[in-house]
C-alpha cells in the first residue's frame, strides 16, 4: 500500500461502552490511529486521495482483542507433569514463538502472560518487539510465587522443586522480597502469585489462602514499588479477599468471591479476570479425568462464579476477559474471544459489556510502553484494529469467527493470515503413560478387559 493510511467506513465500536456510531470511520496513518468519528464529521484533508478508502457496509471495525489470561510458554499441555518436567527450554522457546502467531491472527493484538515456565515469556515478548516475530505485544510475569500450599507446589515432597514448574518456590518472608527483585530485575512487567490450589490439582482444595495476609502485602509493597503489577492466583474465596486486602492489581478467578472480597477490591481497585473459559471447555469436552477431582467440580466452580462475579460486577468490580491459552483445553487461537460469550451468556453481561471487557478494560494490565496505546479506537492509538461481518453487539459469538474477518490489523498493516505448517507432537512433549487405566484379565470371556480410570 503507498498510501498513508486506511480510511475505513462502516459500524465503529470503540472499546469503550459508548454506543457504536453506526455510520462511522477510522482513519490510518502509519502505525497510529489519525481520526475516529461520525462520517459527516470527517475533516476535508482525510477526504483527499492520500488513504485507501475501504466501505465496510454491514460491517463492524472495532480494536484488537486484548487477552488478560495467556501461558504463551506452556505449549498445550496435557497435565501439570508434562508443564513442569518434559520438553527442553530451548524447544519451548521456538514453540512458544509459533504459536504466537497464532493467536495473533485470531485478533488478538495484545495480550497478557500470566506465568510462564524458565524466562520463556520475556524472550517471546522481546522477539516480537524487536521486530523478528509476528506476535501479540505482550505484558509478562514471571514464574508465579507459590509456597507449599500453592498450586504449583503439587510435586511430591521428596522431590526436588522442578526447575521447569512454572513457579518459583519460597519459604521464607525475606524469600517473597528476593523473589519480586530477582524476577524484576530479569525484566519481567508484572509479579503473578499462586495464592490458593485449586481443584485442577487437588479434590479436597480448601477454602485458604496460600499467603498470609501480611505476606500478600509484602509481596504487593514490594511489586509497587518498583513499579510493577501484581496479579494472584486466586480461586477460594479467603485468596480472592485476602489479596484484595493486600493491594493486588488482578485477581485471577475469584470465582468463590464474597462480599468481604467484593468489599475489599472495590478499596483498594482490585479487577477481577475470571478466566473461566478453562473450566467451560473441560465441562463441555467432558474431560472427567483431566483434574483430580473431575468435571463436577468445575461445574460447582462456574455455578459458584455465575452468582459471585456478577454480584461482582454490579458492586462495580471490573471484569477482564482472558483465555488461558496454554493448557490442552485452550489450545493457541482457538478460543480468545469466548471469554467474552461466556460474559453474556453466564453472567448477563451485554454484548458491548463483554467487548469492553476484552478490549480497552484489559489495558490497565498491560505494560506502560502499550497501556494508553491499544485498546481504543482513538486518534494516536495504535492503529490495532479488527473488521468483522455483521454486528458483535447483537451477536457476541462473531468475534470466535477470525477467519471470517474482513482484516487484521496490527500497527496499521495487516497481518498475515497464511496459517503456520502444522507440526507433530514430539516424544519428549508428552507426559509418559502406558494407559489411562487397566488391563485386565476377563476369566469368565478369557480375554482382557480395559478398565479406564
Amino acid at each position: 500500500m503507498n498510501k498513508k493510511g486506511y480510511l475505513l467506513k462502516g459500524r465503529v465500536i470503540d472499546g469503550t461502552l459508548d454506543a457504536p456510531i453506526e455510520r462511522g470511520i477510522v482513519v490510518t496513518e502509519g502505525e497510529h490511529i489519525a481520526w475516529v468519528g461520525e462520517s459527516g464529521a470527517l475533516p476535508a484533508h482525510f477526504a483527499a486521495q492520500d488513504y485507501e478508502v475501504v466501505e465496510l457496509p454491514g460491517r463492524s471495525i472495532m480494536p484488537g482483542l486484548i487477552d488478560g489470561h495467556t501461558h504463551i510458554s506452556f505449549g498445550e499441555s496435557r497435565s501439570e507433569e508434562e508443564n513442569a518436567l518434559y520438553s527442553p527450554v530451548e524447544f519451548r522457546s521456538i514453540k512458544a514463538i509459533y504459536n504466537a502467531k497464532k493467536i495473533l491472527q485470531a485478533g488478538v493484538t495484545s495480550a497478557f502472560d500470566a506465568a510462564t515456565t524458565y524466562a520463556v515469556a520475556q524472550a517471546v515478548r522481546d522477539a516480537i518487539e524487536s521486530g523478528m516475530f509476528p506476535g501479540p505485544r505482550y505484558t509478562v510475569s514471571g514464574r508465579q510465587i507459590t509456597n507449599h500450599q500453592g498450586l504449583e507446589d503439587a510435586f511430591p515432597s521428596e522431590m526436588a522443586f522442578p526447575p521447569g514448574q512454572a513457579a518459583v518456590l519460597v519459604k521464607t518472608r525475606d524469600d517473597l522480597v528476593e523473589a519480586v527483585r530477582l524476577q524484576v530485575k530479569d525484566c519481567v512487567d508484572a509479579i503473578k502469585v499462586s495464592g490458593s490450589n485449586d481443584n485442577l490439582i487437588t479434590p479436597d482444595s480448601a477454602d485458604v489462602s496460600a499467603f498470609t495476609v501480611e505476606e500478600l502485602k509484602i509481596i504487593a509493597d514490594e511489586t509497587h514499588r518498583l513499579g510493577k503489577i501484581c496479579s494472584i492466583h486466586a480461586r477460594s474465596r479467603i485468596s480472592a479477599r485476602d489479596a484484595a486486602l493486600a493491594g493486588f492489581d488482578n485477581l485471577f478467578h475469584a470465582s468463590y468471591i464474597d462480599e468481604a472480597g467484593i468489599e475489599a477490591c472495590l478499596k483498594s481497585g482490585s479487577v477481577i479476570t475470571p478466566t473461566l473459559t478453562l473450566l467451560v471447555n473441560l465441562i463441555e469436552a467432558n474431560q472427567a479425568s483431566a483434574g483430580a477431582s473431575g468435571a463436577a467440580a468445575f461445574q460447582r466452580e462456574v455455578d459458584a462464579a455465575r452468582k459471585n462475579l456478577r454480584q461482582a460486577y454490579d458492586a462495580g468490580v471490573p471484569l477482564l476477559a482472558g483465555s488461558e491459552s496454554g493448557w490442552s483445553p485452550v489450545p493457541y487461537g482457538q478460543w480468545h474471544a469466548r471469554e467474552m460469550e461466556i460474559f453474556v451468556k453466564l453472567l448477563g453481561l451485554t454484548p458491548l459489556q463483554a467487548i469492553h471487557s476484552n478490549t480497552l478494560a484489559v489495558t490497565r494490565l498491560l505494560s506502560p510502553r502499550y497501556r494508553d496505546k491499544v485498546g481504543k479506537l482513538e486518534k494516536g492509538r495504535y492503529a490495532d484494529i479488527l473488521v468483522l461481518p455483521g454486528d458483535p453487539t447483537k451477536d457476541i459469538t462473531l468475534l470466535q469467527r477470525p477467519g471470517e474477518f474482513d482484516y487484521i490489523l496490527q500497527g496499521g498493516k495487516p497481518v498475515d493470515r497464511i496459517a503456520p505448517n502444522p507440526r507433530r507432537r514430539m516424544w519428549y512433549e508428552r507426559t509418559k503413560t502406558f494407559l489411562s487405566g487397566l488391563y485386565v484379565y476377563d476369566e469368565a470371556n478369557r480375554r482382557g478387559n480395559f478398565l479406564p480410570e
